[in-house]
């Protein structure tokens, strides 16, 4: 039966490029990415700008990103059991692959406006593969932004 979790990071000060999001999958398990979203949190208007943000699927041997989080994984059903896969948010370093990675969007988006995306077809991630939800673009002046990644895990 598949589960759901989300993975969130909330009101961080953005200062550069950065993996918002990395999602590892585990062994015997399978993870599909459902949905990702990011918006502007500051209470005073922030520069108007355009943000860059990218999906990626990384497979073989992942190593991951550095200098961010480790994310409380979340439950969408309280009865069910935790997670398998694991989670990093806001890193600096980013996540990189022996392999050929994969893009599955890449999106410009306004500050203002935020970003919501859903995944219609959605590629399995396999044990130590990867996904990464990135910021690409560089932010002008002081940007706070909340985002978070809804995933499916299947099997064991």
């Amino acid at each position: 039966m598949a589960r759901q979790y989300k993975v969130m990071f909330e009101g961080v000060l953005i200062a550069a490029p950065q993996d918002l999001i990395q999602i590892t999958g585990a062994a015997g398990k399978v993870v599909r990415i459902l949905q990702v979203w990011l918006g502007c949190t500051d209470t005073t208007l922030a520069a108007g700008q355009a943000l860059q943000t990218r999906c990626r699927y990384l497979p073989v041997t992942v190593t991951a990103g550095s200098g961010g989080t480790t994310p409380t994984i979340s439950k969408t059903d309280p009865g069910d059991a935790a997670a398998s896969f694991t989670a990093l948010a806001n890193n600096t370093t980013k996540a990189t692959t022996s392999g050929t990675a994969i893009v599955w969007d890449e999106d410009g988006n306004h500050l203002y406006g935020g970003q919501r995306t859903a995944f219609n077809e959605r590629p399995p991630i396999g044990p130590s593969e990867a996904f990464v939800f990135e910021l690409l673009s560089t932010v002008t002046g002081t940007v706070h932004l909340s985002g978070g990644v809804l995933v499916e895990e299947i099997g064991g």
